[in-house]
C-alpha cells in the first residue's frame, strides 16, 4: 500500500469516527432534550475513537512494512552465512 493511501485511510478513519459520534450525539441530545451535553460528550467520544482506530491502523501498517523490510534485507545480503 502506498504512503499516500495509508495516510488517506488514516484521515478517513478519524473523520468518519468523528462524524458518527457527532451525528449520534446530536440525535440522542435531540431525543433527550438536554442542553447539548450529550452532543459534546459524543463529539469527544468520536474524536477518541477516531484517533484510537487511526493509530491502531497506522501501527499495523508499520508492522507490515517492518516485516517486509526485514525480509528484503535478508534476501539482499550476499555475505549472509546461514
Amino acid at each position: 500500500m502506498s504512503r499516500f493511501a495509508i495516510f488517506f485511510q488514516f484521515g478517513v478513519t478519524v473523520v468518519s469516527n468523528i462524524l458518527v459520534g457527532t451525528v449520534l450525539g446530536y440525535y440522542i441530545d435531540k431525543w433527550t432534550f438536554n442542553n447539548k451535553v450529550l452532543f459534546v460528550v459524543f463529539i469527544f467520544l468520536g474524536i477518541a475513537s477516531g484517533l484510537y482506530n487511526g493509530f491502531k491502523f497506522l501501527l499495523k501498517e508499520a508492522e507490515k512494512y517492518d516485516k517486509r523490510d526485514k525480509k528484503d534485507d535478508k534476501s539482499d545480503n550476499p555475505f549472509r552465512t546461514d
